[in-house]
């Protein structure tokens, strides 16, 4: 028999990367100044969410923050630790990542005092509602917008290596990240706080060290206490004197509610069919059924996506819809990582993965991939349709010393659950509809407000037209949407079919090029999207 997996909505909703996507719960409770604790309770008299001891128990951490960073003003950074160029490992590695100097330096001495306001770091089972706390601690925050920030801690990661890769020619590049980080951040709450990848076990610790003297004000949840983090890693023994650190700067309280929220049903809500188990021919024929349907036929194209001086490569994705389809192998069997992941998640709102298998220990490299492709796509509030062999909680098996990965598969198939529910998928249609409109091309380029002024367009038309012969052709129309696309979705790829579509829009005459008035006409009555406004708005600003 088929099955497909069924979740109705949750108590408390997920909140996003970044202020403006925090959950609608929370933005609908929140009151700017106000103790998030008062927020609750006036959420829970007018039956909006259900009191739970232990999120209480929380959420009188966080008042108690709230309460000191109301007026807060940092101390003084302490620019010359931030930015010395102070190893916390020696040897290639240490080299590799920026981390440069004497081998044998350790991290300079600790102040004794400590920080004057002290973070939080909660952890606690999948569900029990951390996030929820947070963002509404968060968003009840008196810390000005400018100076807080609000992030899943992969994406944080990533942003870091960036940031570190683009001033690689620097003497301490991770120094300098570091002190900006700090000099613009007052208040930092990461989601999923955890560690993987050694890449980060080695950054972490100046990183945060800097943080922490900047006074930067940090909370944090995890699936785990900060003794079990990098639990197995490789080195783990030089990552430990950072877990002393984070417990030195950041209060620890454990929000072990016994309820998974994720997981409370609504008998009113109907089935959402995007998690099909076991495989075989039934779940192959729902699956082309719903492609047609989100995909707009049954055509696909090959793609590929161009990262920071590499390609990704999706062979089937929609020429009509912000739509892929992959098997399991071909995105975890493959060495990706959370970069890859993340652009996929930016270039489409649904992605179709069949063929997920059973998993145990002996799988651990294609678990992990899984695990990290998850977070990806549930942190964008990206669709995902599955088969899979199995349903969410009986996917992977753990062995005897796998622990770190059965910990992390449960929070995977928690999110599994709940990514099927009316409530995720009602807000993965609404960012969706923000973030690639109804048709790609529309997304890409244009967004029906006021048009751009003549000296915006004006800048567009001197840049592009690259050859100067008056007339902008294909290739120079498909620099401008490379170029556009890289900025609203950190790549530059732009299908055959987009390019012909925003031709036809902006050629009238059908010469097959764009004449300087169909150029000017065409933008100056239509907007091109607050990507490119904006853009252009800080280039003008510079100039």
């Amino acid at each position: 028999m088929l099955w497909v997996r069924r979740a109705g909505g949750h108590g408390l909703a997920r909140g996003r990367v970044g202020r403006r996507a925090l959950s609608l719960e929370v933005r609908t409770i929140a009151k700017h100044g106000v103790p998030p604790s008062e927020c609750y309770e006036d959420a829970a008299r007018m039956g909006v969410l259900k009191r739970d001891g232990m999120q209480i128990a929380a959420l009188a951490q966080l008042d108690r923050l709230h309460d000191t960073l109301r007026g807060y003003t940092r101390a003084p950074a302490v620019e010359a630790r931030a930015r010395a160029p102070v190893p916390i490992f020696g040897g290639w590695l240490s080299s590799a990542l920026g981390l440069a100097g004497d081998a044998s330096s350790r991290l300079a001495p600790r102040p004794t005092e400590p920080p004057p306001v002290r973070g939080l770091y909660l952890h606690g089972g999948v569900g029990c509602g951390k996030t929820f706390v947070m963002d509404l601690f968060f968003a009840c925050s008196t810390v000005a917008d400018a100076e807080k920030r609000r992030v899943h801690f992969h994406a944080f990661m990533l942003d870091v290596h960036k940031a570190m890769h683009a001033r690689r020619a620097d003497a301490d590049p991770l120094g300098e990240v570091a002190a900006e980080i700090g000099r613009s951040t007052k208040l930092l709450c990461f989601d999923e706080f955890q560690v993987t990848d050694i890449a980060d076990a080695l950054v972490m610790a100046r990183l945060f060290s800097a943080l922490f003297d900047a006074g930067t004000v940090v909370v944090a949840t995890s699936n785990r206490p900060p003794r079990d983090l990098y639990l197995n890693g490789l080195q783990r023994d030089l990552f430990v004197p950072f877990i002393g650190e984070l417990e030195r700067c950041c209060a620890v309280h454990d929000l072990d509610s016994p309820t998974d929220y994720r997981l409370l049903q609504d008998s009113t809500l109907q089935a959402m069919r995007t998690y099909i188990f076991p495989l075989g021919p039934e779940a192959d024929a729902l699956v082309r059924k719903l492609w047609r349907r989100l995909a707009k036929g049954d055509e696909t194209v090959d793609m590929v996506m161009q990262l920071r001086g590499r390609e990704l490569h999706v062979p089937r994705a929609s020429p009509h819809a912000a739509v892929a389809r992959f098997d399991f192998d071909e995105l975890c069997a493959r060495p990706l990582g959370a970069e890859d992941f993340l652009a996929l998640a930016a270039a489409f709102h649904t992605l179709f993965v069949s063929g997920v298998p059973r998993m145990t220990s002996a799988d651990v490299n294609r678990a992990r991939r899984f695990i990290t492709l998850i977070d990806a796509l549930y942190e964008r509030r990206v669709k995902l349709v599955v088969t899979a062999a199995a349903p969410p909680d009986e996917l992977y098996t753990a062995g005897p010393n796998s622990s770190d990965e059965a910990f992390a598969f449960d929070r995977a198939a928690s999110r599994l659950n709940e990514m099927q529910s009316r409530d995720y998928l009602t807000a993965a249609t609404r960012q969706a509809s923000l973030t690639h409109g109804v048709e790609r091309e529309a997304a890409l380029l244009f967004e029906q407000r006021r048009g751009l002024q003549k000296a915006q367009v004006q800048k567009l038309w001197d840049r592009y037209d690259v050859d100067g012969d008056g007339v902008i052709g294909a290739p120079e129309l498909l620099l401008l949407m490379e170029d556009l696309r890289e900025r609203a979705s950190g790549h530059r790829n732009v299908l055959p079919e987009e390019l012909k579509s925003m031709m036809a829009r902006l050629d009238r005459d059908g010469s097959g090029t764009i004449e300087e008035r169909e150029f000017f006409d065409y933008f100056e009555g239509r907007s091109m999207g607050k990507v490119a406004r904006r853009w252009l708005g800080r280039e003008q600003d510079t100039t």
